[in-house]
């Protein structure tokens, strides 16, 4: 089977959520079938993904993104009725390269990986096209709009009412469309009436389960550590919370207890955070698990998210305990792990890691558990396995839709 395979941002190194998800699916697409890649990368990206990536894809083409360019289109888009998120990932140059492509193979399906990457295919109406919503993008907005003021709350509202149309719209065009969660499927389609399947993220296994911690990071003594792409909004939102609404009530009993930001491209607001008692800022690091393995606890507080936070099934994976406010816990079955701890307000927050401190066995006494449950609901290899089913079927619906004379998406 042939497949085309579009991406909004290139799918490699896999070390933030957007990238995991799309190279395990084109890792697991290429096993069986010949896959085209279509992606945005700058040339640094292009340097260090294109080789690697032509490995296991047919065809690999990735263009450049100018971001001025891209925030000039989004700004301009204000004044027409469509999402600036659409503007800011649309190209003329990626437009003729794919459409190029279509009339040049015979693709079996399009393959499309978040909705910005569909206007590529709207006008394909002989193509099969599954998209991989991932999330819903129009939710998030509407989270930074509740989380800000004017004008930004107006701006980030109209964005979230356009893309909820566009995300609609998408659905109802496409063969079916995949979300990571059934909260996602909910927030994205709450009547039901369009074709959403769930198909849950995985993760990768630590390679080693040795317990011993680096001296350098053992010298910081007890601390309780975020991980995360640390210039995203919803990243730095939570740290900023947990850094000025929750570490100093757990400091009020817990006065040497710190709390370690270890991320990438920390933004000004981020490491301003470390001129507060026991913040500790990293910025990024070469391997994020010897962090893991030195804290007391993960923790997870955000009030704005949307989908499957990585770092708490990383975490899980490591056997850590983790506090996390409901959302991104739900998301994960958080009722199914007792390792997981839901706590809704500061205080929740504060109560459950200081019982934790006091007693490390009552978090990591469940730690076994802990990395069975991920083991078992969040296997790549499983949580992928449907692809190939659905694949069929879009194959199949495009030969009975062509014996009609027409292309018909599912029901």
């Amino acid at each position: 089977m042939r497949i085309l395979f579009l991406a909004h941002r290139v799918p490699y190194p896999p070390d933030k959520g957007e990238r995991i998800r799309a190279y395990h699916e084109l890792r697991f697409l290429s096993t069986h079938h010949e896959v085209d890649l279509f992606a945005f990368a700058d040339q640094r990206e292009q340097a260090i993904a294109g080789p690697v990536l032509s490995k296991f894809c047919a065809r690999v083409h990735l263009e450049d993104l100018p971001k001025r360019a891209a925030m000039i289109r989004a700004i301009a888009s204000l004044f027409t009725s469509k999402p600036f998120t659409n503007a800011y990932f649309y190209s003329p140059e990626l437009t003729k390269v794919v459409r190029a492509a279509i009339d040049r193979n015979e693709y079996d399906v399009a393959f499309v990986y978040c909705s910005a990457m569909a206007p590529y295919v709207a006008e394909l109406s002989s193509l099969p096209v599954i998209v991989d919503f991932v999330d819903s993008d129009a939710h998030k907005w509407a989270q930074y709009a509740r989380h800000s003021i004017f004008p930004l709350s107006w701006l980030y509202k109209r964005e979230a009412a356009l893309l909820g149309r566009h995300e609609r719209k998408v659905a109802e065009n496409a063969l079916f469309c995949l979300a990571s969660t059934s909260l996602e499927i909910e927030a994205i389609d709450p009547e039901k009436k369009l074709s959403l399947r769930l198909l849950e993220n995985g993760v990768s296994m630590p390679a080693t389960d040795s317990n011993a911690v680096a001296s350098e990071i053992a010298a910081l003594g007890k601390y309780v550590v975020f991980i995360g792409q640390m210039d995203y909004r919803p990243n730095i939102d939570a740290v900023c919370y947990f850094a000025d609404e929750i570490l100093p009530r757990v400091q009020k009993s817990h006065a040497d207890l710190k709390f370690l930001v270890v991320g990438r491209h920390p933004s000004r607001r981020v490491r301003r955070l470390a001129r507060l008692p026991g913040v500790v800022v990293t910025g990024e690091v070469p391997e994020v698990y010897p962090y893991l393995r030195g804290a007391i606890a993960a923790v997870a507080p955000f009030r704005i998210c949307q989908g499957v936070q990585n770092k708490i099934l990383e975490a899980l994976a490591m056997g850590l305990p983790v506090v996390s406010t409901p959302r991104p816990a739900l998301a994960v079955g958080g009722a199914e792990c007792d390792s997981l701890f839901i706590a809704e307000s500061p205080d929740d927050f504060s109560r459950t890691l200081i019982k934790i401190i006091k007693d490390p066995l009552r978090g990591r006494g469940s730690s076994s558990n802990a990395v069975e449950f991920v083991r078992r609901r969040f296997s790549w290899e499983r949580n992928l396995a449907p692809l190939e089913q659905w694949l069929q079927e879009a194959v199949v619906r495009r030969k009975l839709s062509a014996s009609k004379g027409k292309y018909v998406p599912a029901e």
